[in-house]
């Protein structure tokens, strides 16, 4: 078992040199990048291990460079930052942005399973289950720009910052497989006496259930692929900054975007 990625790494990069201002004008398809060569690959290789590790052996996921993390309606592969392919534009992320999201392996790894488990439910249509929605509630609840969670709470895990599970039914099912998932979380012991136990519980019991099932859908798409983004990162960073503003401005104190 593998996860499946772009294939090999442009020869030219002659944006590297550039100073930040003159980065800023490069557009995202003339990157040049791919998955493959980059630190991005072995962690890749490490989640499709700890997926087999798990005992589900019939499911590739797939995942590409985009502008970020996420993982599209329906298809059983997901998009990862472009940012995180070259140090460089890391650097430039953490100058625009001010942080890099899934910077380091094991900040990456944690989102690397939930994009993993979101994939997974696709492809296996587990959120149509009545299992599921007693667990995690209804997945078709719409998506909201920010939410305002009780990091107090016990009926959620711990995986993602700002008590994302929280956010919808679909991120608390994608936090719950990641802290499975990884190996060492000791989830038995760490969560006893918490609600959200109940869930961990249901996940194992899951996964042994489709272990050895194929999936029943595969898909290929690859949503804004970087090779498919034609402006420059001057405008992809003027329209994340503006969205991070507007939903700033219309959340209450203690909201969190999602």
């Amino acid at each position: 078992m593998s996860v499946r990625m772009e294939g090999r790494v442009a020869r030219r990069r002659d944006w590297v040199g550039l100073d930040d201002e003159a980065l800023l004008d490069v557009r995202l398809c003339d990157l040049g990048l791919r998955i493959a060569g980059t630190r991005l690959a072995p962690r890749l290789a490490r989640l499709a291990r700890e997926l087999r590790a798990a005992g589900v052996r019939h499911f590739e996921p797939y995942a590409w460079l985009s502008t970020g993390w996420f993982t599209p309606h329906g298809t059983t592969g997901f998009a990862i930052p472009f940012y995180l392919a070259h140090p460089r534009l890391a650097r430039l992320e953490r100058r625009m942005m001010g942080e890099v999201e899934g910077d380091g392996e094991r900040a990456c790894m944690r989102l690397l399973r939930h994009e993993l488990a979101h994939a997974l439910d696709h492809a296996y249509r587990l959120h149509r289950r009545r299992g599921w929605r007693e667990q995690f509630g209804r997945f078709g609840q719409p998506y909201r720009a920010s939410y305002r969670p009780r990091l107090e709470s016990r009926r959620f895990v711990v995986n993602l910052p700002h008590g994302y599970a929280q956010s919808h039914p679909g991120e608390d099912w994608a936090e719950t497989f990641a802290v499975w998932l990884a190996p060492g979380s000791r989830w038995r012991s760490r969560y006893e006496g918490w609600p959200a136990l109940h869930k961990l519980r249901y996940v194992d019991e899951l996964m042994r259930e489709i272990a050895d099932r194929s999936p029943v859908v595969r898909t290929r798409e690859r949503t804004d692929a970087l090779a498919q983004l034609r402006f420059p990162l001057r405008e992809h960073y003027r329209r994340k900054r503006a969205r991070r503003e507007r939903v700033l401005a219309a959340s209450g104190a203690g909201e969190y975007l999602r």
